[in-house]
């Protein structure tokens, strides 16, 4: 465990105390910020100490960097927390309140993916990109080659988070199948294989 805590990068406000992440289970580590790209997600315990804090962290990362944060763009998100809290939290870092469920970085946070309706947007997407007019204008071989490459890519970031239900994959599949031996609405074709 102490090869793993120096290998983290970690915020002096928490070791210092300022700032509570959240314990993870069976020992792990601290969590308190993930980053991504130009996103930053704080992780914290609710108090308006965590908040000041965050807050003096914002503004110190202004005045040392001369780079400003988008307040407009933040949202203040509280798990089991009541609504007249957050609003006033809210108000202390000049963001919005959110609320779940929330996307964050093109995946759902906070809804069950175990349901159906939460992979729409996937089964949109991969349909849009096996659209009725490529299976029109390409060989055989090109649809192969076009569905091969988004079904390997397409859901692999879903499917690596989360299992999918068996009527999702079904479905997915189906689109690709049928893209492949160039079956529309208006166009049934025979399937020449199984």
């Amino acid at each position: 465990m102490d090869k793993l805590d120096k290998r983290m990068p970690r915020l002096r406000a928490i070791d210092s105390g300022l700032f509570q992440g959240v314990q993870l289970p069976n020992g792990g580590p601290i969590i308190s910020h993930l980053c991504y790209a130009d996103d930053v997600l704080f992780v914290g315990e609710w108090s308006d100490k965590n908040v000041n804090t965050l807050n003096r962290l914002l503004r110190w990362l202004n005045l040392v960097t001369g780079l400003k944060v988008n307040r407009r763009k933040c949202k203040l998100f509280g798990i089991g927390v009541e609504d007249n809290k957050k609003v006033r939290l809210a108000n202390v870092l000049n963001c919005e309140v959110g609320t779940l469920p929330f996307m964050y970085l093109g995946i759902p946070i906070g809804v069950n993916m175990k349901r159906a309706k939460y992979w729409k947007q996937l089964v949109d997407r991969f349909h849009s990109k096996l659209s009725k007019w490529k299976a029109r204008h390409l060989s055989f071989s090109g649809r192969v080659t076009v569905a091969k490459s988004v079904l390997g890519s397409l859901p692999t970031y879903y499917l690596s988070l989360f299992s999918a239900p068996k009527c999702v994959l079904n479905r997915l599949e189906k689109i690709r199948r049928d893209f492949i031996w160039g079956i529309t609405d208006s166009r049934k074709r025979l399937r020449w294989i199984r």
